[in-house]
């Protein structure tokens, strides 16, 4: 096999599972590498997706009797059934252009169009397939830093986030570090950074705390004065972090705290006329851009005429103030973008909240007004992604008409591309929007039920949150699925439905139960150095911010999302434990589980009689 040529070996192991190529890799480093071929998990990853499930279905629904396909088609158009005006289109099919007479060509013709039209790597990208097979089938493993809601809980802070930044490393773009405030009005630091082999520590450690009040400017004794403040905005995006400077700005009500995160001390204090709802990011390159209730303004920590104790009345603001400020026609700003590196126009800022348009500022003249793109839906979080947004008609599958070429010359065009979450009408509304041509699309059919909190771009996908826990992933185009994990746990197999049923009002009140995400935040991979000939995988995870005040991190594959224990160390506490101790420990946890379960009904039937007024 050393003698083979490496285009001989690799379609040999095309035709192994793919649990046999995984284990291939660990033969030789040779293998390693063709056990990673970027072309090889391609057609693994489009073989198993389902894109190319819906084009098998065509296939075979195309190649069966034309009696059938009038009985399918007939049966396909009843009302009342379950299927969407999509799955309808699929099965009906339309006349797909024969490439000959030959079925198997036409086999392979079509399948090439589909292949390219569900690509989700463009010209412009540096992409691994064989992360993205992982991302897209792997097992979800979530882990949550450790201390970051019930820390401090036995003086009875309350110490759940109320923020969400990361930190880099100087000289590295990959953050190293969590930076978030509590609800007691401190700041807590955690590592995320890769572990090191030569460090025992973990990842998700605690690894700097100021002190309560520091954000509030409260005694640290005063709890309850402390958490209202810093809880009564509700402000997501209410953290912005300077690698740079090693800086963090936060917004608690209406003030804007500078804090040096190096030694914790508060640096300068900045009041505005109107709750602080959005902060921008801050790069030390330029201005951040502060969002109240109802005005955006600039703040430039390098200029000293920025930095002051001094408090602004909305009389100031009325009458004029010497620095400029945009008023919103409509209140409710919630998410702030500048222009991301990858454009040349680095002066644009991009407001979104509860109104209904996307704003768009020019930062060289603010607050001039450049232009707005209309939405219709109140938008909760925005992002940039460097793809650009496709026409629908260029689809090869669903239009028979429209040529690869072209396909091809819309996706070399980059973005950038604005993914917005919203919620239109009661449901959620993913929207991308293309900054360059001021072309939108809208998914409002099959996004979500309830509203989107936050989205992001994760590798070939785009990943969402909303109202009902979930974290979706849907492919480029905005609507095409690819998986779903919700972050509240299911209820145990043993349990019965009424435990989690409609009299269960116990549930929320169970960790996890009832969660959602407020904000997602991908994590770069680890770039590959000279002296590595790949990059580590499984490092694009994903930060979250819970509406429950928790911080965790989610990863893929069957270990911790954090790697708190090693693998040998694990696999070494697996051989130690006898069979009596697993059993043991099977049992105490099981009925633990039903006493639960059995308190939990006993509670419910309370409930409900003191409800009928039977109770007093």
């Amino acid at each position: 096999m050393d003698r083979l040529p490496e285009e001989v070996v690799l379609h040999i192991i095309s035709f192994l599972d793919i649990l046999d190529i995984v284990n291939v890799q660990s033969v030789s480093h040779r293998y390693l590498l063709l056990g990673r071929d970027n072309a090889l998990w391609k057609t693994e990853t489009f073989s198993h997706s389902r894109a190319e499930a819906l084009r098998r279905q065509r296939h075979l629904l195309n190649a069966q009797d034309s009696r059938l396909s009038e009985l399918r088609n007939a049966f396909s158009a009843l009302p009342g059934g379950d299927l969407t005006p999509l799955d309808v289109a699929l099965l009906r099919g339309s006349p797909q252009p024969r490439a000959s007479s030959d079925p198997q060509a036409e086999a392979r013709t079509q399948r090439h169009r589909a292949l390219v039209n569900w690509e989700p790597d463009y010209a412009y990208e540096d992409f691994d397939y064989y992360e993205e097979y992982i991302h897209r089938h792997g097992p979800i493993s979530l882990g949550w830093l450790k201390d970051s809601k019930h820390a401090r809980s036995e003086t009875g802070s309350q110490a759940e986030a109320t923020g969400l930044a990361t930190l880099s490393e100087s000289q590295s773009e990959r953050p190293a570090k969590v930076v978030a405030p509590l609800a007691d009005g401190s700041i807590s630091i955690w590592d995320i950074g890769p572990r090191s082999a030569y460090s025992s520590s973990s990842r998700g450690r605690l690894v700097g705390q100021s002190k309560r009040g520091l954000l509030t400017g409260r005694p640290e004794s005063d709890i309850t004065e402390n958490h209202t403040m810093m809880t009564e905005t509700g402000a997501v995006e209410s953290v912005a972090v300077d690698s740079t400077s090693q800086k963090g700005y936060f917004a608690v009500q209406s003030l804007l705290q500078e804090v040096d995160l190096t030694t914790m001390q508060l640096v300068s204090t900045k009041q505005y006329p109107f709750p602080i709802t959005a902060l921008s990011e801050a790069n030390g390159q330029s201005p951040i851009t502060v969002g109240t209730n109802n005005t955006v303004h600039l703040y430039d920590p390098r200029d000293p005429a920025f930095i002051t104790t001094e408090t602004a009345t909305s009389g100031e603001l009325i009458g004029g103030s010497v620095y400029s400020h945009a008023t919103l026609a409509q209140p409710g700003s919630l998410s702030i973008l500048h222009h991301d590196s990858t454009s040349s126009d680095d002066s644009s800022i991009w407001v979104a909240g509860r109104f209904t348009s996307l704003l768009n500022y020019d930062r060289r003249f603010f607050p001039r007004l450049r232009g707005t793109l209309h939405s219709g839906a109140r938008i909760a979080s925005m992002a940039f992604s460097p793809f650009n947004v496709v026409a629908r008609e260029l689809d090869l599958v669903r239009n028979p008409d429209a040529s690869i070429s072209s396909l091809l010359e819309a996706r070399s065009h980059p973005g950038p591309t604005i993914l917005a979450a919203a919620e239109y009408k009661g449901k959620g509304s993913l929207e991308l929007h293309n900054v360059s041509s001021g072309s939108s699309y809208q998914n409002r059919q099959t996004a979500s039920a309830s509203k989107l909190l936050s989205a992001a771009p994760h590798g070939g996908r785009i990943v969402f949150s909303d109202g009902d826990g979930n974290l979706k992933w849907v492919e480029k185009d905005g609507f095409s699925y690819v998986r779903t994990f919700n972050i509240q746990p299911p209820p145990d197999a043993a349990g019965d439905a009424s435990d989690y049923g409609i009299w269960s009002s116990t549930a929320s009140e169970m960790p996890g139960q009832g969660d959602i995400v407020q904000k997602i935040l991908p994590l770069k991979a680890a770039a590959s150095t000279a002296s590595d000939n790949r990059a580590d995988i499984n490092q694009s995870n994903l930060l979250l911010w819970t509406g429950d005040g928790a911080l965790g991190m989610l990863g893929f594959g069957y270990s911790d999302a954090l790697g708190v224990d090693d693998d040998w160390h694990d696999a070494v506490e697996a051989r130690a434990q006898t069979v009596e101790q697993r059993a043991k420990e099977d049992a105490e946890r099981q009925y633990g589980m039903a006493m639960r379960r059995a308190l939990e009904r006993n509670a419910d039937e309370v409930r409900f009689v003191r409800g009928l007024g039977m109770m007093r």
